[in-house]
């Protein structure tokens, strides 16, 4: 067979750009024909606009991701119905765009599965002993440490802390730290 040689065609890659009334177009692109191209979910009158392929995949990775989603939404959509033809409850396909009632809401708890189970007598107990160790381990705490807990439970910053306190910023995170770990070592036989 001889020396043949493999020819590469190198594959040549057009991102779309759409033309509208007012659109302006260099000399190089006026002879270009138009052609009909999907852009998002429209259709629209592109001209092709040759690109590398660092310049296509950046341009079209967008494009990508939102068919994707789409794809999956028309999927949850087509499973959706499935199951309301067969009269059927199906947990797995609701999501943020699945229409819900105020009542179905009430009866899943605001969208969170519904726990049947109820604790038994012993962990109900052991919740107890928890809580009240959890309030002895609290009552020894120095007023300065109750007061940078309870400021911090309440989502104030460490800084906002320190300044009500008369702490830096750092100083009040090593002492919130540290009152954590105290307590999180005196509860540890409850967990």
């Amino acid at each position: 067979m001889g020396n043949q040689e493999k020819t590469r065609v190198k594959q040549q890659y057009y991102i779309p750009m759409e033309v509208k009334e007012g659109t302006i177009i260099t000399k190089e692109y006026e002879d270009t024909p138009r052609t009909w191209s999907k852009i998002g979910n429209r259709k629209v009158r592109t001209i092709l606009v040759p690109a590398t392929e660092e310049q296509y995949k950046a341009y079209m990775q967008s494009e990508w991701k939102e068919d994707k989603r789409q794809q999956r939404l028309a999927d949850k959509r087509k499973k959706r119905e499935k199951a309301q033809v067969e009269h059927r409850d199906d947990f797995s396909i609701k999501g943020w765009d699945t229409p819900v009632s105020f009542e179905q809401l009430c009866e899943t708890e605001y969208g969170f599965p519904r726990e049947n189970r109820q604790d038994s007598p012993e962990e109900i107990l052991e919740k107890e002993e928890l809580l009240e160790a959890l309030r002895r381990e609290l009552a020894k705490l120095e007023e300065l440490d109750l007061t940078i807990l309870q400021m911090a439970i309440q989502g104030v910053s460490e800084a906002a802390i320190g300044r009500e306190v008369g702490l830096s910023q750092k100083g009040v995170n090593k002492r919130k730290h540290r009152i954590l770990e105290q307590l999180r070592n005196q509860l540890e036989d409850y967990r």
